[in-house]
């Protein structure tokens, strides 16, 4: 779709149309305007928006067509996404005139509402916030790259669009009489006051589900949202029709065991409601995630996974002898509870068929697999559905789902199984599972008979798992040409605003998950051919980028400095990343003390200035190196009086220990930062400080081996950021530093735990995932000479490529979304990347974060 206005400039990406206005000035953030829209009514509604833009100065941007604005209204994109058809950037002071001249030409036209924004009018899809006009990004806390906007006092706010208003508290509402954002329920309830809610069960974009209780009947309900216009495809159908059609399915199924009662429906303004009967309050995914997986080994015969498959099948057989088929089973739609023998319930019959009817969808790894495009779904897709969620009750993950090719995806999920369920006595729970999973519907249905039986045997031969690759220098260096080349394209495309729009990319610039992690470890592979200018051109682009800065090493200034000094490219002037221009945090984000930790905090800091002040000696510049020591030299005063304090991490648990500990917000990231002062300077008091710290994280370690070891222990004990695999780092670098060997033995029986976690943990990444787990195997190899974490490393690198997509030797690694893949550091491909070259070389640098 084509706009313009006479005076102002406008091109496209994949997704928007921009106008930009030359009389605008430069704004990072302020108050902002969204027209929703629905689909087919973009082009008229674009062209009544545009006259009232040209009588004003403003920024805008558009939906470039009717099917991007369906993919921006279904929630795929974010939540806050959903009903964003045109944005409009105004001049300060004039939003709310521009506004109203929008309601006036909008009056009585249809969109879904804007959930992050407030409404101006009732009467028109004009809704407004405050938040971002550029694009200033910074890695937070939680990994999550953040939209940041910071206020008149330095305070930093998240401006990312989410499910609900948010507002930094330096900014008026302009609109006094701006409605509420309405979208929880109000006192004194819902259907005119019967339903009072008590809690939320879900968040979504096309809906909210919430508990409460009947009034009238005094009976805990289930009351489930459905937004208008929103998921709506070319027909029309929208969130609501799908509400409708669980409804329906439902009553079909009224009486059946294992299935929630429908008890009422109700319109509240133009969205819509369903009550059911409540079946429980766990649900299998985080009962898993809670307590672990579940198994047939007697321990606990109520947990065991042929108990739960005889139950999910009982239930499925009562729902398809209705001529329902649920098309949608999975972890998050078995609920669980403590009524019986029979407390297994199937929930969520939105997409569901009855009687060969429904209106369409799947899941990725669940249903999507087998369902055909055209004609009704059969009680065999269900099967494998409930394959894939014994899958994950048996391993705690997902299905593999980063392959475009489903059979890929399949024989990958097989390789998972195995090495998290392995041996004889997990044979037959093997070949049910295997059964299921065929894409053969007779194999499935078969599968299916034996689980209801009890019965050995198959009527055909289910799936053959592919034989695992052997781990040798030549298929590790295919495995790093490959994913250098990737990591390659994607600095390619990140320099590139077409292409990085087109591809998204990440824009952010850190270390942690932007642009400076990605080009530390291809610094690493100078060596290939093209690498060298890509660093180069990708240090350009974030040295133009770099401002507006926190600190921090992993997700601030000083890591963008590294990676610029170590490609050699100098800072832009004038940006808060120039070389001489250390600037140490006096408070965090939230107004509290500085932080201490090694990810954002004097920790990292003060590892960084180290780091830089080694590049500047090596380089001949003496100077530089001293003013990058003072600051190290300031860190650890801020750390030794207290200045600087690790943020709390809540709830004293064995979980919450292993973060309180980690290296990423924790005592061994402080530990890691003194041990590397202490060795570079000398100073005995700095030594000593390093000494402590390592004693004090040593004496912690074993109990949270011990939990690490414990039947439902959560699997982040055994990331790099929040568990083990980062203790155990230190404690290597510890026993090498202060010359104790014990911190070695407690670094290998810490690697062991990891090792014992890394076959059901999901992602392959560094931050929380198997290449983390890897490097630390790697680590505690070469230190050790132990051919046991030599071998141990090598199993870590056949999970990461049996969790992942492509062929052995050209494999697509899943970022944290599982369904597709990235460059970033922490979270991509560059820090698997950093893995498989260190496997390759038995050691070497760690994106150079630790020397």
């Amino acid at each position: 779709m084509a706009v313009s206005i006479a005076g102002r400039s406008g091109w496209s990406d994949d997704t928007w149309s921009y106008l930009n206005d030359p009389r605008m000035p430069a704004m990072e953030h302020g108050w902002k305007l969204h027209v929703s829209a629905r689909p087919g009514d973009l082009d008229a509604v674009t062209r009544l928006v545009l006259p009232v833009l040209s009588r004003h100065v403003c920024h805008a941007k558009f939906a470039r067509d009717p099917e991007t604005l369906r993919r921006l209204n279904s929630g795929v994109v974010s939540a806050g996404a959903v009903g964003k058809a045109i944005t409009v950037y105004p001049l300060a002071g004039t939003v709310v005139r521009v506004a109203r001249e929008l309601v006036a030409v909008l009056r009585d036209r249809e969109g879904p509402r804007v959930v992050s924004d407030r409404r101006v009018d009732p009467r028109a899809p004009v809704y407004y916030r405050y938040g971002p006009f550029t694009g200033d990004y910074r890695t937070g806390r939680s990994g999550r790259l953040e939209s940041v906007m910071t206020g008149p006092d330095g305070r930093i706010f998240d401006g990312l669009a989410v499910g609900r208003y948010r507002c930094p508290p330096w900014a008026e509402d302009p609109f006094a009489g701006g409605s509420a954002h309405g979208d929880e329920p109000s006192a004194p309830g819902l259907g005119g006051g019967r339903y009072t809610v008590t809690a939320g069960i879900a968040r979504t974009p096309r809906g909210n589900v919430y508990r409460a209780v009947d009034r009238a009947l005094g009976r805990p309900v289930v009351v489930k949202q459905a937004r208008a216009f929103v998921g709506e495809d070319e027909s029309g159908t929208d969130a609501r029709h799908r509400l409708r059609n669980e409804r329906a399915v439902l009553t079909a199924l009224d009486g059946v065991t294992g299935v929630p009662r429908a008890l009422d429906y109700f319109a509240h303004q133009s969205d819509e409601y369903l009550v059911t009967s409540s079946c429980g309050d766990r649900d299998l995914r985080r009962e898993v995630l809670r307590n672990g997986p579940y198994r047939d080994d007697g321990t606990r015969p109520a947990r065991a996974l042929s108990v739960l498959a005889s139950r999910l099948l009982r239930v499925l057989d009562a729902i398809h002898g209705r001529n329902v088929v649920v098309r949608d089973l999975k972890p998050d739609n078995v609920v669980l509870d403590d009524s019986g023998p029979g407390h297994c319930h199937v929930i969520d019959f939105g997409i569901s068929e009855w009687n060969g009817a429904g209106p369409g969808g799947a899941t990725p790894g669940y249903s999507e697999p087998v369902l055909r495009t055209t004609g009704p779904a059969a009680p065999a897709d269900d099967h494998y559905a409930l394959g894939a969620t014994l899958f994950f009750a048996a391993t705690g993950m997902d299905p593999v789902i980063v392959d475009p090719d489903h059979r890929v995806n399949r024989d990958r999920t097989l390789a998972c199984l195995a090495w998290a369920l392995p041996g004889r006595a997990h044979r037959e729970v093997r070949s049910s599972i295997t059964g299921l999973l065929s894409f053969d519907p007779a194999v499935r249905t078969a599968a299916a008979d034996r689980l209801r039986t009890g019965t050995a045997g198959t009527a055909r031969r289910p799936p053959r798992r592919p034989a695992r690759p052997r781990i040798d220098s030549d298929l590790l260096d295919e495995v790093i040409e490959h994913t250098t080349a990737f990591c390659l394209g994607e600095a390619h495309a990140i320099v590139d605003p077409v292409r990085a729009a087109r591809l998204n990319v990440p824009t952010s610039i850190d270390v942690y998950g932007g642009s400076s992690g990605l080009g530390l470890e291809l610094l690493h592979h100078a060596h290939r051919p093209h690498v060298r200018p890509a660093v180069t051109a990708l240090a350009r682009w974030t040295a133009e980028q770099s401002r507006n800065l926190p600190a921090g090493l992993y997700t601030g200034r000083t890591g963008v400095e590294l990676f610029l000094a170590e490609a050699g490219v100098e800072a832009v002037p004038g940006t808060d990343a120039r070389p001489g221009h250390p600037v140490l945090p006096d408070r965090a984000p939230d107004g509290g003390p500085p932080e201490a930790d090694l990810i954002a905090g004097a920790a990292g800091i003060g590892l960084g200035r180290l780091l830089l002040a080694r590049h500047a000696l090596r380089s001949g510049h003496r100077h530089a190196a001293d003013r990058h020591l003072a600051v190290a030299a300031d860190c650890d005063r801020m750390l030794a009086s207290g200045t600087a304090r690790l943020a709390p991490t809540g709830s004293d648990t064995a979980g919450s220990a292993a973060l309180r500990e980690g290296i990423a917000h924790g005592g061994a990231g402080v530990a890691c930062f003194l041990l590397e002062y202490g060795g570079e300077t000398g100073d005995p008091d700095a030594i000593s400080r390093s000494e402590k710290a390592v004693a004090r994280l040593a004496a912690v370690t074993p109990d949270i081996i011990a939990a690490a070891a414990e039947r439902g222990a959560t699997r982040r004990y055994g990331s790099w950021c929040r568990g083990l695999a980062g203790i155990g780092t230190v404690l290597v670098r510890a026993a090498e530093r202060l010359d104790e060997p014990g911190y070695l033995d407690l670094a290998q029986r810490a690697a062991r735990a990891c090792a014992a976690l890394a076959p059901r943990m999901p992602l392959v990444t560094q931050c929380c995932g198997l290449a983390g787990v890897g490097d630390l195997m790697v680590d505690v190899a070469e230190a050790s000479a132990s051919e046991e974490f030599r071998d141990a490393a090598e199993t870590v690198a056949l999970l990461i490529l049996s969790r992942s997509g492509g062929t052995w030797s050209r494999p697509v690694f899943p970022d944290t979304g599982l369904a597709g893949a990235s460059a970033t550091w922490a979270g991509g491909s560059a820090g698997v990347l950093a893995f498989f070259r260190r496997l390759r070389d038995r050691g070497g640098p760690r994106l150079g974060l630790v020397a």
